[in-house]
């Protein structure tokens, strides 16, 4: 036993030969060499030896337990379950056992069953470290992110230091959307370990999420210069480098990623993503569908795969691809009572909910199927749209048919069938020639549209020109997409023009000393009434293709939208089905915006 516990572990086992060559039956020398087979990595022996052991001393937990973990190896992990559950009638308060359980259970896709063996080790031993690791990493699996939190945040508490609790702890806050607190537990690991190349991985995504594309690259070639070999590694710095549209070095890394794990879903996505930022849709969907293939249970690779379909005018494969949407979190509809799904069929004498979901631009962008939705539904159905509370007036005015409940009621109002707003385009828009050419499907307030025509009137002579340079939601992913208002000093120089500010948030700043007119009682955020008033008003609108964009194509206006090629919502054309009234004028890949900036400048020159 001493030269076992020493590490002189051939002597260990000569011991034990000897003794059981004088005793067969010696069930310590049977529990101690099955022991030490299973720990140098031969489990059939260690299986075979354990089993003597437990016939001789059916009723020792220690040999249940060693013999769980050699049938675990040895791949009979039904036998390991029952030696461990087993163990556990003998030795139910054992932290041990309970947690080697529940590293089973996990290992077979059994979550739920593996956090309970895992809460109950903690239980039964506050400062098990491994057991709050292996908790918190299930917990985070079954996608339950606080919980996961807390977990870890609680194996920190005894071991404040560990650096692999530190990691997932990171993981888990990055999901939560806590990115800050996540980059400084990688930061604190780096502390320890300057070098760990997962760490840096970590937060050279993190770094990306909270805009600082430089220190995401400086952090991301670090990690693959200590780890030139790793698929992660490589891939992390190709995603940081394509979100800066450095397409052609984040290429050859994907290329070289999939070379060392041609396995890897999420590699696949993520290159996927690339090829489509370069518009090269058809690659994007060989991607796509491989990563969809390669993992099959992750919504996220049928989602973008959708969009690609979509980009490509494949509305029908695209639209139903897009339902995925929802179970990968990109859209997070309001949970309500429980409704049949609906499916485009008539309810007479019935309700139907429509469920709010998505951005402000997103849902606009969405109720120009609800004509079409009202008349499936027929006369005799009673049809609501949850929306956001500023929209309702709108809605009311322009389908006096519906009802409305803010997003907030939505969640307590009960109908018959309810469908998300963003699945209305799968029923009825299946393909391009079903989009309506009416200009416009939303009607302003014609009181407060007759009060602005006169104040906007008053600004100056000239064609009137609604704009707006950007969004108020800022990310890396979006930034290229968008543009600084000096970049419009080609636009705003055309002569003939009154410009009128459409950009909601504060742009007193922004719009020092240029030619844009700010009507400033107007909260074109939060008072959707007058924003969409003032934009009626406007003999045209250009914008980047934001919520304010959607305004104006819903109320048909005509509009400009700036948009970086390609974008799904245009479907694969070269106009905005949805919006007949809107031009789209494209940034190419290889474009950066100022070429864009001056072809609109151009534009409205000649139609100033």
């Amino acid at each position: 036993m001493a030269l076992h516990q020493a590490g002189r572990l051939m002597e260990a086992d000569g011991l034990y030969r000897q003794v059981l060559e004088a005793d067969p039956s010696h069930s310590d020398a049977l529990r101690l060499r099955g022991a030490l087979a299973y720990q140098i990595g031969n489990p059939a022996a260690a299986v075979e030896l354990l089993s003597a052991a437990r016939k001789v001393d059916p009723d020792n937990p220690e040999v249940l337990t060693l013999l769980g973990l050699a049938l675990e190896a040895s791949g009979n992990a039904e036998g390991a379950e029952k030696a461990y559950r087993r163990a556990l009638t003998l030795a139910p308060r054992s932290p041990e056992i309970w947690n080697n359980l529940g590293a089973l259970l996990r290992d077979k896709g059994r979550q739920q069953d593996a956090a309970e063996a895992f809460g109950r080790a903690v239980v039964l031993k506050p400062d098990y470290v491994e057991a709050y690791q292996n908790l918190g990493v299930t917990l985070y699996r079954m996608g339950k992110l606080d919980a996961s939190i807390a977990a870890f945040e609680a194996g920190l508490d005894v071991a404040p230091g560990d650096a692999d609790m530190l990691l997932n702890y990171g993981v888990a806050l990055s999901d939560a959307g806590r990115t800050r607190e996540a980059a400084a537990c990688y930061a604190d690991v780096l502390e320890k370990a300057p070098d760990d190349p997962d760490a840096l991985t970590n937060l050279a995504a993190a770094q990306m999420r909270m805009e600082d594309l430089t220190g995401a690259e400086e952090t991301a070639r670090r990690a693959l210069s200590l780890a030139p070999d790793s698929a992660g590694a490589m891939a992390n710095l190709a995603m940081v480098l394509a979100a800066g549209r450095h397409f052609e070095e984040a290429e050859g890394l994907y290329h070289d990623a999939l070379r060392e794990a041609p396995d890897f879903a999420d590699i696949w996505g993520n290159y996927g993503n690339l090829l489509m930022a370069a518009d090269r849709l058809e690659d994007a969907d060989v991607a796509y569908s491989k990563a969809a293939k390669l993992d099959p249970a992750e919504p996220r690779h049928a989602f973008q795969l959708g969009l690609c379909r979509l980009n490509q005018g494949d509305l029908r494969k695209g639209w139903a691809l897009y339902e995925s949407r929802i179970d990968c979190g990109a859209s997070v509809p309001v949970e309500t009572p429980k409704a049949a799904r609906w499916q485009g069929d008539a309810l007479s004498g019935k309700s139907l909910l429509i469920v709010p979901e998505q951005g402000l631009g997103d849902e606009i962008r969405m109720l120009s199927c609800l004509t079409d939705a009202v008349g499936a539904a027929g006369d005799g159905a009673t049809v609501t749209v949850g929306c956001d509370a500023r929209l309702a007036p709108l809605i009311r005015r322009s389908f006096p048919k519906v009802r409305t409940v803010s997003r907030e009621a939505a969640s307590a109002h009960k109908a018959d069938f309810s469908i998300p707003c963003a699945s209305l385009p799968n029923l009825f828009r299946r393909n391009l020639g079903e989009f309506p050419d009416r200009a416009g499907y939303l009607r302003a307030d014609p009181a407060l549209v007759e009060t602005m025509a006169e104040r906007v009137a008053s600004l100056g002579g000239g064609v009137k020109v609604g704009i707006a340079w950007r969004s108020g939601l800022m990310r890396v992913r979006t930034q290229a997409a968008l543009t600084a208002i000096a970049q419009w000093e080609p636009i705003l120089s055309v002569p003939g023009v009154t410009f009128l500010n459409l950009q909601y948030g504060d742009v007193d700043a922004e719009l020092a000393g240029r030619p844009v007119s700010v009507l400033d009682d107007v909260d074109l955020r939060n008072d959707l009434e007058a924003a969409a008033a003032l934009t009626a008003c406007c003999d045209l609108v250009i914008n980047m293709g934001t919520s304010v964009g959607d305004m104006a194509g819903a109320l048909g206006v005509p509009c400009w939208s700036l948009l970086l090629k390609p974008d799904w919502v245009t479907l694969g054309a070269d106009r905005h089905p949805f919006y007949p009234n809107t031009k789209v004028f494209w940034r190419m890949p290889d474009e950066e915006w100022p070429a864009v900036l001056s072809r609109v400048a151009e534009a409205l020159a000649a139609t100033a």
